[in-house]
Parts: structure tokens; sequence; C-alpha cells
């Protein structure tokens, strides 16, 4: 099994030197160094001591230290103390003794369950699990989230009582057992069956994850799937789809958002370089039809950009980021609190209001900036995409650009414009997607992720997303800007790195279930062997602590949790308090987990059509088509499995709750009320 033994140089170590005085650097010595063989108890130690610091001078730093060491020790990450610096060992994909995909898994899995076992601790998330496990009076009658846990000994009985059918029969006897539909969870709505919030309900089985339950950024759509069959219509599975990241290379290759990408499928004929050329040029006009531009060029400017132009527009843009520096400065001196804190700078437009001030808005530093140095992108890559003589000799042109540096640039900055384009409206991130006790046991996982793909949830985010006034497009355009919302892609991510039995081989053929329109494929389209980055190892304490390094050291605050600017403020803020402790950010934030991404194209096309190359069909699977085909492909052969009805038996709302409350030895730390 491959390994990242040269990530960093050789070997896996990554060593810093914190900022610290000599005596802050002997006390955090004493304290490290502790040896090779490092107790359990050692990341609780490490936070309690953390508790004792006041943030004020080193001691900031030495907080954020414990917390840093202690979520790597569990995540783990060998650390080891010098008497100058401190030394860290990522994991990796595998280590000495594990000798399967289960052995990685446990251990990935063991290292997340101790972040989320100790976020289950926290006063408010008991609070949460006891109010809705509490029989209380709902719409007239007494109700629980128990009452959404089906029980699976009454479930493998009655998948027994069928044992002796087949064909159609059996087909029908089976829908009358398991009859999932969707449920998307909107704002304020509750469950008709328990008057349960259903946003409620998502997030109580959320909490049985295997990793921390954490909000993030942007587009939240939460989804439940419900067993219409079984009484009060139990909890199948949950799923959300959510805003994709802005950069994921296996995702923008397979798309065909980066040049080779691109390159590749011209040369070898997937793409023809006309219409190719024209998409492209097409892309860039209407970027530049979307972003104000009267306060910075010249309608001539517009239609015949120069070199003179696009460098002007970068210095305009450079002054713009100065001045909003000094604009920061300003806020950070005038705002600042006795305890260091600073309020967010979030500007004078907050909220896409009917009466937003639109022009205005698009004047404030921010997005002169940001529109400055968009418009001297474009403007470069018309420019070099006329001059090349792409109108009239495309195969030409396309062979000039992909050998010259000016015409790769050009290439890259119009293939980013479709890549924006595509990922503001037309692809999605199922960040969440698997089923709960005890349709597990069924693979309600592989229910879920195919059923994600039905023209019901399709039209559930259309609803949900689809005219809504976009906050930054509209600061850009200086208009009022609305998208549609016409999911094309998914894509997600595995947990592990080794695989996932959950999407692997999950494909529903429209010659094998002709009920279909067209076929539903999710497969494995790249690989990070390296792991990638970001702050899921983290925890929330720690996090909160570098934010504190970060305004420490800064004479402003630079992230301040504003939409346009720029892409996950966690992340920004963890890795100036990271850079602020004397670490290289990439450091700690390479979190050295392999990871195997997945995608599924929502109709035949659907990668093309996001380049502006050939349409979309427009009807996709139901979810009555889907879950026919699914019964019919993987629950049928399922259940009649003896040990799978085993197994099913065990699964119910006892196991559902000792997963969310039980301590080391087994016991409820919450009572129940039946």
């Amino acid at each position: 099994m491959p390994t990242d033994d040269n990530i960093f140089g050789p070997g896996r170590l990554r060593a810093f030197s914190p900022f610290l005085g000599p005596a802050e650097r002997k006390k955090l010595h004493d304290l490290l160094n502790i040896g090779s063989g490092l107790p359990p108890s050692f990341a609780d130690e490490l936070r309690a001591l953390a508790r004792r610091y006041v943030d004020d001078g080193d001691s900031v730093k030495l907080r954020a230290i414990c917390l840093l060491v202690a979520d790597l020790c569990e995540q783990g990450w060998q650390v080891l103390v010098d008497t100058d610096r401190i030394s860290f060992e990522p994991p990796g994909i595998t280590r000495n003794g594990e000798q399967s995909v289960d052995d990685v898994k446990a251990r990935v899995r063991s290292a997340l369950q101790t972040a989320r076992m100790r976020q289950l601790q926290e006063p408010s998330v008991r609070q949460f699990l006891g109010r809705m496990e509490r029989r209380t009076p709902r719409d007239g009658r007494k109700t629980s989230i128990t009452d959404l846990i089906d029980n699976g000994a009454d479930l493998a009985r009655a998948l027994r009582s069928i044992e002796g059918l087949t064909g159609e029969p059996r087909e029908a006897a089976l829908a009358q057992i398991v009859d999932p539909v969707v449920e998307v969870c909107v704002a304020g709505a509750k469950c008709a069956d328990t008057g349960l919030a259903l946003t409620d309900i998502w997030r109580y089985f959320r909490h049985t994850w295997a990793h921390e339950y954490r909000s993030i950024p942007g587009r939240q759509m939460l989804i439940l799937i419900r067993n219409a069959a079984r009484p009060r219509r139990p909890i199948m599975g949950i799923a959300m789809l959510a805003s994709p990241v802005m950069r994921l290379a296996a995702r923008d290759q397979w798309i065909g958002w980066l040049r080779p990408a691109a390159e590749e499928r011209i040369r070898n004929g997937e793409w023809a370089a006309g219409p190719f050329g024209a998409a492209l040029l097409d892309r860039i006009d209407a970027s530049i039809a979307s972003t104000r531009w009267d306060d910075l060029v010249t309608p001539e400017e517009l239609q015949e950009p120069t070199e003179a132009v696009a460098l002007r527009l970068e210095q305009r843009a450079s002054g713009a980021a100065f001045a909003r520096e000094k604009e920061l400065r300003t806020h950070y001196e005038t705002h600042r609190e006795v305890s260091g804190q600073v309020r967010p700078h979030r500007g004078n437009l907050k909220f896409a209001s009917p009466d937003a001030d639109w022009r205005a808005a698009s004047e404030d530093l921010l997005f002169v900036r940001k529109r400055a140095e968009l418009l001297s992108q474009l403007l470069f890559a018309k420019g070099m995409l006329y001059a090349s003589g792409f109108e009239h000799t495309p195969e030409a042109a396309l062979d000039q650009l992909f050998t010259t540096r000016s015409g790769q640039r050009a290439l890259d900055i119009g293939l980013t414009e479709f890549r924006k384009a595509g990922l503001s409206s037309e692809v999605s991130d199922v960040s969440i997607c698997g089923a709960v006790h005890p349709y597990n046991q069924l693979l309600g996982g592989k229910l879920v992720a195919l059923l994600l793909t039905s023209q019901e949830v399709r039209d559930a985010y259309a609803r949900r997303y689809g005219g809504q006034t976009s906050l930054i497009a509209s600061q850009m355009a200086g208009r009022a800007v609305s998208k549609p919302a016409d999911l094309r892609i998914l894509t997600t991510t595995s947990l592990y790195g080794v695989g996932s039995s959950q999407y692997n081989r999950l494909v529903l053929s429209e010659r094998d279930f002709p009920e279909l329109p067209h076929g539903i494929r999710w497969a494995a389209i790249g690989k990070s062997l390296t792991g990638g980055f970001g702050t899921l190892h983290l925890g929330g304490d720690t996090a909160q602590a570098l934010r504190s390094m970060a305004l420490a050291r800064h004479d402003s605050r630079r992230v301040n949790n504003r939409f346009g600017e720029g892409t996950s403020p966690r992340l920004r803020q963890i890795r100036e308090g990271l850079d602020a402790l004397g670490l290289k950010s990439d450091a700690i934030l390479h979190h050295a987990t392999p990871r195997i991404f997945y995608g599924c194209e929502l109709s035949p096309g659907a990668r093309d059509a996001l380049l502006g190359l050939g349409t979309m069909p427009g009807q996709a699977p139901t979810c009555r088509d889907i879950v026919i085909a699914w019964r019919r492909r993987w629950l049928d052969n399922r259940v009649r499995r003896e040990e799978t009805l085993q197994a099913l038996s065990q699964l119910g709302v006892t196991s559902v709750r000792a997963s969310l409350h039980a301590d080391l030895d087994g016991q409820f730390l919450l009572p129940i009320e039946m």
C-alpha cells in the first residue's frame, strides 16, 4: 500500500520552533518532554493545563501549543521534543502491524471518535440529546426521537415472513416492508409523525456519525430518508448537500476544468477545437458582463483589450488592497476590546435585502480590488484568445496557446471562469451520506447515495437556491444578480482513504433497469495518496486559541467571516494562528490522510455541459424508479442472508443511544423515558 514518506522532504517529520521566550520555552520543554511513550491521558492533561493559562502575553502561545499537541496526539501523530524544537510525524495511511483495509479504517475511526466523544460530553450537546429523547407532549401526543428509530427485531421478523415468496409477489411484499421516501429539512418544518423539527431530527442522527458535528459555511440542504411502509415512517438515513470546495484537483481534472485535462480531450478528439474555443470566449464575455467595469475601463478598452489596460487594472487592485489594509487597521484600533477580541469588519452591506444599494456596495474597497483583479485577468485572456486567431483557425490557435506561457495563462483564466460558474450553482458536495441503525445492515447507505441523484432532490435544490440574489455576485456586478440552481454533478470524498464500500460499484444501468431514463453511476474520479489540507483533525478549542494568536500577531483583523473576503474563514484564521506560532501552517493543515474522490454525473454529458459543450437531458430518474431498482439490485439479495437478519435484530433504539451516551464502561450517561 503506498505511503506519503516524501511529502515534506526525507521522512515525514515536521519540526517547528515556537516563538517563545527562554522561560516559556523551558516550561514547554519540561511539559512535553516525557519520552516517546505517551499515556492515554496525555491529551486530557494538556487540555487541563491549557485551561489554566490566561490569554495574555506568552500564555496565549503556550495554551495554543498545548491544545494543538493534544489534538495531534489524539489523531495518531507522533510528537518528539528537542531542546529548541518540537517535531510532528503524521500517521499516514498505514502503520506497522496493520495488514488490512479494516485495520486502517479502525485506526482512523478511533482517532475521529475521540474528538466526537469529547463533543458529546459538552453540556449543550447533552441537553439537546436529552430533549430529543424525552417523551414530551407535541401536537396532542407524547413523542420523542426514539419513535423514529426502527425496531430491528420487528423488521427482521417482517422480512422473514416473505422468505417463501418469489417473483412479482415477493417484490410487492418487499415494497410493503421497505418503502423509502425523501424528506427535505426546511427551516421551521416539523415531522408529521412526531411534531419534532426536521432539522433537529437530522442533527440528532448526525451525532451518530464517526466524526464530530461542525456547521459549515455556504449552502446546506439537509435530507432525511424515511421508510413510509413502517409505523411513524422511521429514519433510514440522512444526507447533506453542501457548497463544494473551490479547488479540488481530482474533481477539476475529471470535469475538464484544468488545462492538462482540456488539452488531452482536444488532442484525442473528445472535444472539437471550434466549439471549445467559442465556449471559452462566451464564458469570458459572460464573466466580463457580470462584473461592474464602468469605473475601471472604457467601452473601447473592453472591446479591444491591451496589456497596458490589464497592467493598469492590476495597479488599481493593488491600491485598493493597500487602502483596505489601512481601513482594517483603523477598525482594529477603534473596536479592540479589553479582552483583545475585535469584532469583524463586514462592510456596510451584510445581507441581500430587496432595497440593497448594490452599486454603492461594489465600491467597497474589498470589491474594488476584486473587480479590478478579475477584469485584469479577463481582458488579458480575451486579448490573447483574439490575437491567436481563435475565431478563424481554432485548431492552430489552440496549438499556440497550449505551448506558450502567455497562452497557457489565458486558457487557465478561461477554465477558471467555467469552474467558478459551475461551482456556484451546478455542482454540490455530498458532505454527509449514510444509513442509520438498523438500516445500515440493509445497504441503506447505497440507497441514500442513489436517491441524491433523483429528480425530486434536484427540484428541491432548485426551489431552495434558484433565483436567490447572490450577495457576492451582486456586489461584483453593482446590480442584483440571481443564479439558477441546476444540479449537474455530485462529488464526495472517502473518510478513510482506502476505498468506500458505499460508493464502490454503485451503478444502476438503464440496460438492467429499463424504467430508468438513464443510468446512475457513482465512480472513483481520483486519489490523493498524500492527503490534503483541512481542519478536521483540529478541535474547536484549538481553533479558537489559534484565532487569538492571529489577532495578537497582527494590527488588524484580516479574516472577518465576510462573504467575498475568501474561502473558508475557519481555515484562513487557523492558518494565520499557526504561522504566528512560528509553524509552517501547511505542515499541520496537511493532514496526511489519503482520500479517494467520487463523482456522479446526474445526466449523460453533464461534465461537457459545465464547459458550454452540449446540453443535459431534461428528466432524471424519480425516487420511485430508484427505489425499485435498489430493492431488486441490493435489498432482495441482502435480506435472504440469515446473518443479515440476525445482525438486524440487534439494532434499534438501544444501539443508537449506545453510540451517543455510553461511557467507557458501556453505561448510559443519560436516562430515557419510554
